[in-house]
């Protein structure tokens, strides 16, 4: 959780700038505040969680169509749209992969920022060699989870 802190404090101090004005949010949901909706709903276990579901939506939209295909009219076929053989065997299989890799690259970016802060204000004196082994081993498993994404992709083409 400490690490977490350290994050969000990094974020609202190095945000603003970058962004060149502060962020004003709202709760976008009655039950969860804005802290909740960023850790939680917003967090790098519930996007790839996610994007395995449209995955899976994406693969039972591609068997519904090579099943429905003659089945239906050629003017309703246009209508309902991306149902050609490249974005259902290509784009489907290659876009969910590009958005994880996207979310699994910026965490190690992230991550390795965060182990460069931790070496910073340890060398300042205002952290401590527990946080910069801390902020070590997440860039080390981040590292890790982006280079198995990685060995494990093959891109369709």
């Amino acid at each position: 959780m400490k690490g977490m802190n350290r994050l969000l404090a990094f974020v609202l101090f190095v945000t603003p700038g970058l962004a060149g004005a502060d962020l004003q949010l709202k709760p976008i949901h009655p039950q969860e505040s804005v802290a909740e909706t960023l850790k939680q709903r917003f967090s790098l276990e519930n996007a790839l969680a996610n994007i395995e579901s449209i995955r899976s939506w994406l693969d039972s939209f591609r068997r519904l169509t090579l099943a429905a295909k003659g089945k239906i009219a050629t003017a309703a076929w246009k209508e309902i749209g991306n149902t050609e053989w490249d974005i259902q065997n290509l784009g489907f299989a290659n876009l969910p992969s590009a958005v994880t890799g996207t979310i699994r690259y910026q965490n190690y970016l992230l991550k390795q920022a965060l182990h460069q802060l931790a070496m910073v204000e340890e060398r300042a004196g205002r952290g401590s060699p527990q946080g910069t082994e801390h902020a070590r081993m997440e860039l080390a498993q981040a590292e890790r989870e982006f280079q198995q994404f990685w060995d494990s992709l093959s891109v369709a083409d």
